[in-house]
């Protein structure tokens, strides 16, 4: 089955893993500044990288720094993505959200979507961009769907964004069990 990169849920019998895609390139408008990526209260130390986390984060920095052909796209090597406590909180949200809701959508059945979830978590961004997953049981195969998949290969490959944050949350009472979520930005 082809990859799908539609933002509606999905109401056929499911494969055994999905993917959706969203790549925003918009100028962030109205927001606060805010002077760092610490959590509010806390310190960057606050929100250090799991060893799933620092995985994924390792395999999107080792695809970024090869050349690399995405569908009928290429793109030359980009520097690597920093962690940013800010985008795992806003991709923790979204990844639990589905889980709990048991729903695979960029969007939330409240309407909310990655501008606004990046926002909620004080994230002034120039450039945001989100990739989800379901059904995976680990970073890698995550990764390597998105890898084969040109929308989600163009989004971990855009020079535009400086940093990631990744999370996953499960359910085992749900369709696909575990839901992935990739926020990818670039701050003000």
């Amino acid at each position: 089955m082809k990859n799908s990169v539609v933002n509606s849920a999905i109401k056929r019998p499911a494969p055994r893993a999905l993917f959706r895609l969203a790549a925003l390139m918009l100028l962030g408008t109205g927001a606060a500044w805010a002077s760092d990526d610490a959590p509010q209260g806390g310190s960057s130390s606050n929100c250090e990288p799991t060893e799933q986390q620092q995985e994924m984060l390792s395999l999107v920095n080792e695809a970024r720094s090869q050349t690399r052909q995405c569908g009928n796209q290429s793109f030359d090597s980009v520097v690597p993505l920093t962690w940013s406590c800010k985008l795992h909180a806003a991709a923790k949200a979204h990844s639990e959200d589905m889980a709990e809701n048991e729903y695979f959508s960029h969007t939330s059945p409240e309407g909310v979507s990655i501008e606004q979830r990046v926002e909620e978590q004080d994230y002034v961004w120039r450039a945001v961009g989100e990739n989800i997953a379901a059904g995976h049981m680990s970073a890698t195969a995550a990764v390597d769907g998105w890898l084969e998949s040109p929308g989600h290969c163009s989004n971990i490959m855009n020079g535009a964004f400086t940093q990631m944050g990744m999370a996953n949350a499960d359910n085992p009472e749900s369709r696909y069990t575990t839901y992935w979520t990739q926020a990818l930005g670039q701050p003000r």
